[in-house]
């Protein structure tokens, strides 16, 4: 335990006591030549603090020689390490090797890739389309506008099918015709993107769809604006017969007088409707064609374009998510090796300040036992001369000879050898980082330059060359399962 000022120094009001008292009767006797009990405790006390203070600097020294021993240990690991960086170039391994580990995601997208666009390719050479495809970026989003029309023609119409049920019996049934409408008429339009592939079959069902559209858009609206006035109709009848709704037989045989009238435009015999059926059959017929084109631009004009064309894409940015992913971790691989060489510079310069500072705080600790060892004499001679002064000022005889003599407690061996032997351990410790600092720092420092020139030249070009490698594989993996010379025909 290390010593404390004052540990010694606070006996001093016990020891003026029993000096006093000790000198009362004449103790010790004039004749003595060694100090008596009470000054042997205190001397005893004083040299156990001395035996302390040194057991504390052996202490010290042992452990600043393991931990030079320890320095000693690092600075030949690193020794070992800047051999490995400097003799053997290593950035290209770490950046071909990392390249390696993504290769066969590399291979598998890079396959798909090809494949759809081979696919892809081979629909526009077949039927002839020069231009990019064409469809919404976001279909869902195309067809709620569908929805939304489809809302505002039932909104619309639901005034002119009000009954006696109100609104809510006129929504109800305008919604069921703006749907039948709607979707008919969308369902028609992208039939009608057949017209533009070159077969004839494909030719047929265009432009029959787009034939069929305007007989149904005519028909269908024509159908459902003296549906209108069929329905008014039942409407007024259930009322007079006392009924609350109108029968489901009742509602047959008006859309069948409905389809019969609408039906007679084709033998030029005009329905008679009113003037808000026809708004009505106008209303309708603007939303059948809203809903033809919206059916005819849901996707690219020519059917099938379009999937290949997103498939084409989706595989492409697939395969250039992991050329991103793999560039950036080859390109961390090379740069965390240089910041590794920039680490391992660090940690020599680092072990020759360690060096240094373990020095100076082994010869700290010298320093602090010689102050111990002083303060614990000057301690001791305090107590000493408060307890013979006591002693003298209550005896009758003259005092022993040797109280004019002061007890040394202070040991022959103030550390310097120990002290010497460990600083010659850590000298020795400190030329070999002294030595490493300055053999391998610079080399080090300039193999960091130079990677860190490399990388882009580096990157680029083996980055390349090992895309380049990856198609070349993913020709082959392809080839050998058939499916590019099929694509491509």
């Amino acid at each position: 335990m290390a010593f404390t000022a004052g540990s010694i120094s606070h006996l001093c009001d016990r020891l003026a006591k029993e000096g006093a008292a000790e000198g009362g009767v004449n103790r010790p006797d004039t004749n003595a030549v060694t100090p008596d009990l009470h000054e042997v405790q205190v001397i005893t006390t004083a040299r156990q603090s001395i035996a302390a203070a040194q057991m504390t600097f052996s202490e010290e020294l042992v452990d600043a020689e393991r931990e030079s021993r320890e320095i000693a240990q690092r600075i030949e690991a690193l020794d070992v390490s800047c051999s490995s960086h400097l003799s053997h170039d290593l950035v290209e391994s770490a950046f071909r090797s990392s390249l390696s580990t993504n290769e066969h995601e590399l291979v598998s997208t890079c396959a798909f890739e090809m494949e759809a666009r081979a696919a892809l390719n081979g629909f526009k050479s077949r039927y002839g389309i020069k231009e990019p495809a064409r469809y919404p970026s976001d279909r869902l989003f195309h067809f709620s506008l569908l929805i939304l029309f489809v809302a505002i023609e039932t909104g619309v119409n639901a005034f002119f099918y009000e009954g006696s049920s109100g609104l809510l019996g006129g929504a109800i049934v305008a919604l069921s015709v703006a749907v039948v409408n709607m979707g008919i008429a969308a369902g028609l339009g992208g039939l009608c993107r057949y017209s533009n592939l070159p077969d004839t079959t494909s030719k047929i069902i265009g432009y029959g769809s787009l034939t069929t559209f305007l007989i149904t858009g005519v028909v269908l609206n024509l159908i459902f604006a003296t549906f209108r006035v069929q329905y008014q109709l039942v409407q007024q009848k259930a009322v007079n017969d006392g009924l609350d709704e109108p029968t489901t037989v009742m509602m047959v045989d008006a859309f069948r007088s409905a389809v019969v009238d609408a039906f007679g435009v084709f033998q030029f015999n005009f329905p008679s409707i009113d003037f808000m059926s026809l708004v009505l059959f106008f209303v309708g017929l603007g939303c059948s064609v809203i809903a033809f084109w919206k059916g005819y631009t849901a996707d690219d004009k020519h059917p099938g374009y379009g999937e290949m064309d997103r498939a084409h894409k989706d595989a492409e940015a697939a395969f250039s998510s992991a050329k991103d992913r793999t560039f950036r971790e080859a390109e961390t691989a090379v740069r965390g090796l240089a910041d590794e060489i920039e680490n391992l510079r660090n940690q020599i310069v680092a072990e020759r300040l360690n060096v240094s500072a373990l020095r100076a705080k082994a010869q700290s600790s010298q320093t602090s036992l010689h102050g111990a060892m002083t303060a614990i004499q000057s301690e001791l001679n305090l107590v000493i001369e408060t307890y013979r002064a006591a002693n003298r000022a209550t005896r009758a005889t003259t005092a022993p000879a040797y109280f004019s003599e002061m007890p040394n407690v202070l040991p022959n061996d103030d550390g310097d050898l120990r002290l010497k032997a460990v600083l010659s351990t850590i000298d020795g410790t400190g030329v070999r980082a002294q030595t490493l600092a300055d053999t391998r720092a610079p080399d080090l420092g300039d193999r960091i330059i130079r990677i860190r020139q490399q990388i882009n030249d580096l990157v680029e070009k083996s980055f390349h060359e090992q895309i380049e490698a990856v198609r070349k594989r993913a020709e082959i993996s392809i080839a050998s399962r058939g499916q590019l010379g099929t694509r491509l025909g």
